[in-house]
Parts: C-alpha cells; sequence; structure tokens
C-alpha cells in the first residue's frame, strides 16, 4: 500500500498528535499508541494491516565490539526488565 499526503514531519510527537487531533491517519508500532488505544484518543482505521516487523526492541550502536560499558549495563538491564517481551503487547492481548 503507498500512501501520499501533504502532511509530513519527521517528529514522531507531531504526527501522532495530528492523529489525535483528526488530520490523518499514521502507521506506528503499538507500542507507541497503545495508551492512545486504552483511551479512546485512537482507533484503528485498518486493524487487519500489520507491519512486516518482528516485534521487539533493538539496540541502535557504532559497533558492537567497541559499545560503551554503559551501553552493553543498558542493554543487559532493558533486557532483564522485560523476560517475557514488550508490556505493550501484553496489555492489547489481555
Amino acid at each position: 500500500m503507498l500512501l501520499d499526503g501533504n502532511y509530513r514531519s519527521n517528529d514522531i510527537g507531531g504526527l501522532l498528535e495530528a492523529a489525535r487531533q483528526g488530520i490523518g491517519i499514521i502507521a506506528f508500532g503499538d507500542w507507541l499508541m497503545s495508551r492512545d488505544f486504552e483511551r479512546g484518543t485512537l482507533v484503528q482505521a485498518l486493524p487487519a494491516w500489520r507491519f512486516l516487523a518482528n516485534k521487539g526492541i533493538y539496540p541502535v550502536r557504532p559497533s558492537k565490539e567497541f559499545a560503551p560499558a554503559r551501553t552493553e549495563a543498558f542493554i543487559r538491564w532493558i533486557t532483564a526488565l522485560l523476560p517475557n517481551g514488550v508490556p505493550w503487547h501484553r496489555v492489547a492481548s489481555e
């Protein structure tokens, strides 16, 4: 599906707020919109449509071999914090 529109931005928060105001639709991961779905400030326009991507959190770093100790510590911390996967998928399925 190719979408074309007049409102464009590289600010994820601005796009999210525009969708909340009814300016158009957005295609972001559930992690960003799950609270809006719960509150009713956003509704799913195309519920059967899904991103072609694995559902997860991925660290982006220039080099695994030369990553600072604090980066590796953060990766270990976040991995231990989410042993059962990301919480926004559990909320949506409950």
